[in-house]
């Protein structure tokens, strides 16, 4: 059985929680704002699974579209509009 005061200890880890501030959601399309949290090593970046997704696959577009060139890029995303 585990002890409870090892339980606690690993219930007590910080989480980053400014006082008052709220962040701009990590998805450049979104223009939420949230109260900040999570844990000290890995803070809410996002203000819900669809924008985590959504950046997601904007930047993994990006890394394909940027060897290319902006008009090429450009050129490649009107086609599959």
């Amino acid at each position: 059985m585990v002890k409870p005061s090892i339980l606690s200890s690993v219930h007590a880890v910080e989480t980053v929680v400014p006082e008052g501030s709220e962040i701009a959601c990590g998805n450049p399309l979104c223009s939420n704002t949230f109260r900040a949290g999570g844990v000290a090593n890995s803070p809410k970046r996002f203000c819900g699974d669809p924008c985590k997704q959504q950046a997601s696959i904007l930047r993994r577009a990006a890394a394909l579209l940027v060897d290319l060139g902006k008009d090429q890029a450009w050129s490649v995303l009107e086609k599959i509009r």
